[in-house]
């Protein structure tokens, strides 16, 4: 007998041993980090405007929104608990009486045939058995999850694992989670959820896809058969008196799914948000979610750039607008509209602007100490060598003679500025960097029609108001940005994943962009802009801005600011290619037009709470004192100048004696 006993006690000892062991293997190799107090979830992400408003969502991989436990409710734990664990509080993460009955089922039958799986276990199924494993029925399946919820329990208390189950779980009809299970079949939130409501919802679990949120009569009878079960089992365990049963089985169940908010207005808008969260936090970052997105929309400002637009473009047929508004002082896009269909006009319609590229030939020239009153030859210019293949004309054929550069920006000439582009002083290849230094990303051709905004590829009114928004910023560049800072959250904790931080970059002096900005107040004055409309007057302060028009009318642009407010505005057809000749009966549907309509009605709201600003006067004498010699530029662009009467430094010149005069002379003139 002592020999019998001893053997029977090194096996039970040996296999003690290796169960311990298996145990822990399971537990290393199986479980991840079981010490985190909660496991981040896949759960959706949500987006607030400026003032902290709800502007958008982007769903996660499950659709889930994760809560405390103060915010599962009161009734839904204890129905769940009824139903799927009646012994949760009881257990250490494993039912071992449960097991018991389950094994001799299962014994009796050779599979394995009945659960009597915990919450505890289920939910480690959930978190560490792969989606496709899940309902792979075997005892080391069994094994592994009794293992895990086991050691699971040791550093976690029941509120803390029934909250993580809870939030966990799919409740059917593309459900994870109470939060999201309450919303979607009751409209409200879980920790609103009545015990009737909460019962119908713990029932739904063991087959979620056979309790819609809605589907007729026959539907609602299943889920309130259902939902009486749940409430019987509760009252057998004593969770309700009989009473609460009796009430709770007499009250209906009003399947009411809250509806489904309309953010199109913001569209666009979170399609620039969800390219920069991604930027910052990876390719996954919302399809993992659990992030409260902060963003620098202007909710008034953006209505009212969609308002302006339908009242101005109102018509059957009429081309589609796009309004872009960003802060010079920190590059917030405050507005963002422009969509057809699937299109986003504002970010992606790299469309040519025109003349209201001409401000960043000015701004290069600017740069290199060219003053806006040179003086240049306003004439065609025949780049084709004299065969007339490729001639830069005006607008009418108009020849103007010698004009400075001011009265060729009033008067959007373009012959004047191919050849200031081409100017040696300037260059094409630098207007192309100040144009990028400006915030222009797309790739600019080095070739003269780029001067006038003929690109071969265009820009996008994004662009172009980031662009402006560096003369209205004193010449200092910010880039634009969506997004201000980025939360991660889950189970009502929350932690920072990301804050704007705000960069500068000085793009030319401040003198140089009062004189770009003053260059710019005689289109509104007396040039392009004055023909139809008196801004001043329109949106009650100064203003200043750049019409542009393509070949055709295809494309129309005005490009615009205040102190306070740089906003781009393009109208055109998406498809590109279209003449808009005809619309609203215009024959020259123009920048000074269409666009110019919807920017001053747009501006007029948008900037009525600014306080009124006068722009800075340059100093056009500080302009010419440069550190460098003034000559007369070649009369043929191509060529490289050759010096004619240099004079040298300004401060060389004054060591002569008194200066009366200083006078730029270029382009040939």
């Amino acid at each position: 007998m002592r020999t019998l006993f001893n053997a029977a006690l090194v096996v039970v000892l040996s296999a003690a041993i290796f169960v311990v062991g298996l145990y822990f293997f399971v537990v290393e190799s199986e479980g991840g980090d079981l010490d985190e107090r909660y496991p981040t979830l896949p759960e959706n992400s949500y987006v607030y405007d400026a003032e902290g408003a709800e502007i958008g969502r982007f769903i996660a991989r499950e659709n889930r929104r994760t809560v405390s436990p103060e915010d599962v409710g009161e009734h839904l734990p204890k129905a769940v608990m009824a139903v799927e664990d009646r012994r949760f509080e009881e257990h250490v993460g494993v039912d071992f009486e449960g097991l018991a009955r389950a094994a001799y089922t299962d014994i009796r039958a050779g599979s394995v045939e009945e659960g009597g799986s915990t919450i505890s276990e289920q939910l480690m199924k959930n978190l560490f058995v792969p989606e496709e494993e899940r309902f792979q029925a075997s005892f080391w399946r069994r094994f592994v999850q009794a293992c895990l919820a086991f050691s699971y329990e040791r550093s976690h208390t029941k509120e803390e694992i029934l909250t993580t189950y809870l939030n966990t779980v799919y409740f059917g009809n593309g459900a994870y989670g109470a939060e999201v299970a309450a919303n979607r079949h009751f409209g409200k939130e879980a920790a609103e959820l009545t015990l009737p409501e909460a019962a119908a919802l713990a029932g739904f679990l063991h087959a979620p896809s056979t309790y819609p949120a809605s589907g007729g009569e026959a539907a609602i009878e299943r889920a309130t058969e259902r939902r009486d079960e749940i409430l019987r089992l509760m009252g057998r365990q004593g969770m309700i008196s009989e009473r609460e049963r009796l009430m709770a089985q007499g009250a209906p169940l009003d399947f009411e799914p809250a509806p489904t908010p309309d953010y199109s207005e913001y569209t666009p808008f979170l399609e620039k948000v969800e390219r920069e969260v991604e930027d910052e936090l990876g390719d996954d970052a919302l399809a993992d979610g659990g992030l409260r997105i902060r963003t620098t929309i202007n909710p008034e400002m953006q209505r009212e750039a969609l308002a302006s637009a339908d009242e101005v473009l109102f018509a059957s047929g009429d081309p589609s607008a796009a309004v872009v508004s960003v802060e010079p002082q920190s590059g917030a896009i405050r507005a963002l509209a422009g969509q057809e269909g699937s299109f986003n006009l504002a970010l992606d319609a790299r469309r040519q602007p025109g003349s209201s590229f001409k401000p960043i030939v000015l701004a290069a020239a600017l740069r290199e100490g060219v003053s806006p009153e040179s003086v240049y030859i306003s004439e065609d210019i025949d780049l084709s060598g004299g065969t007339g293949e490729y001639v830069i004309r005006n607008y009418d054929f108009t020849e103007r003679g010698e004009i400075s550069i001011y009265e060729a920006m009033a008067e959007s000439d373009n012959t004047v500025f191919v050849r200031l582009g081409l100017d040696p002083m300037v260059g094409i290849e630098n207007v192309v960097e100040t144009a990028k230094a400006m915030g222009v990303e797309s790739p600019l051709d080095e070739i003269p029609a780029t001067a006038i905004g003929g690109s071969n590829t265009g820009v996008s009114p994004l662009e172009m108001a980031s662009a402006y928004s560096t003369f209205a910023g004193g010449g200092v560049h910010r880039d634009s940005y969506a997004v201000e800072s980025i939360s991660r959250v889950g189970f009502g904790e929350s932690e920072a994943a990301f804050d704007h931080t705000l960069e500068a970059k000085r793009v030319m002096s401040t003198n140089a962009a009062a004189a770009a900005t003053d260059a710019m107040r005689g289109v509104v004055e007396n040039g392009t802009a004055s023909r139809f409309h008196d801004l001043d007057e329109e949106i009650g302060r100064p203003s200043v801005g750049k019409t542009g028009t393509t070949d055709d009318y295809v494309d129309a642009w005005y490009v615009g600011y205040t102190p306070r407010l740089s906003t781009a505005v393009w109208v055109g057809y998406p498809e590109g290619n279209r003449s808009m000749s005809g619309v609203h009966g215009l024959d020259e549907a123009g920048g000074e037009t269409l666009p110019l309509d919807l920017w001053s009605a747009y501006m007029e709201r948008a900037t009525e709470d600014d306080p009124v600003l006068d722009f800075s006067a340059p100093n056009l004498y500080e302009l010419t004192l440069l550190d460098r010699g003034y000559y007369a530029a070649a009369a043929t662009p191509y060529e490289e100048a050759d010096p004619v009467g240099e004079v040298g430094p300004v401060e060389e010149a004054a060591e002569a004696g008194p200066i009366e005069e200083v006078v730029f002379r270029g382009g040939g003139n």
